[in-house]
């Protein structure tokens, strides 16, 4: 294992939270805690993109990872710099560094309904789709229409929406809503 890398072992199931976290808020809190708790997950790891290759420049890394872990809740929410530390521009890439590094650990991709909308124009998609199974989380805008063709080992989890949104945050200019606490 490397060194500063999160804690896995055989057997446990761990969901992937990806994202330009520009900033993080309680909706990326929300989606990540749904998924733990109705997965059953040991754990979730945010992972910090160091920049999404869909969006225009993202704001300095070591502020957004700052975001992440102010909105991560509990032990079992690990904010990692992983893709920045590994050199990994895309999920394809990390998916298969992490099932290298993490023989016999199985690995959930978790996201937000609204990242379906851009998840064909992601490099390598389909290998994506094929690799990992994805659970995705309600989120505002986003209903069933967003379901067509999915991949059967992906599961859809209704919650109840939570309305913030990292581009409203940056249009606005607004400060992030603080964390709750731990």
């Amino acid at each position: 294992m490397r060194r500063g890398l999160p804690l896995a072992f055989p057997g446990m199931k761990i969901g992937l939270f990806g994202g330009s976290f520009d900033p993080a808020h309680e909706g990326h809190a929300h989606v990540a805690e749904t998924a733990l708790k109705r997965l059953g997950l040991d754990a979730v790891w945010w992972l910090v993109s160091p920049q999404n290759p869909l969006k225009p420049r993202s704001s300095p890394f070591e502020q957004r990872l700052a975001s992440a872990r102010a909105q991560a809740r509990g032990a079992r929410m690990v904010v990692t710099d992983f893709e920045k530390r590994l050199g990994c521009a895309f999920t394809y890439q990390t998916l298969r560094k992490l099932r290298r590094l993490y023989r016999g650990v199985d690995f959930v991709l978790v996201m937000g309904a609204d990242n379906l909308l851009n998840f064909r124009k992601w490099r390598n998609w389909r290998e994506v789709a094929r690799t990992i199974p994805v659970a995705i989380v309600s989120r505002p805008g986003t209903g069933a229409s967003a379901r067509f063709r999915a991949p059967r080992t992906w599961q859809f989890l209704a919650a109840r929406y939570h309305p913030q949104a990292s581009s409203a945050l940056r249009t606005r200019k607004a400060p992030v809503a603080k964390p709750r606490r731990k």
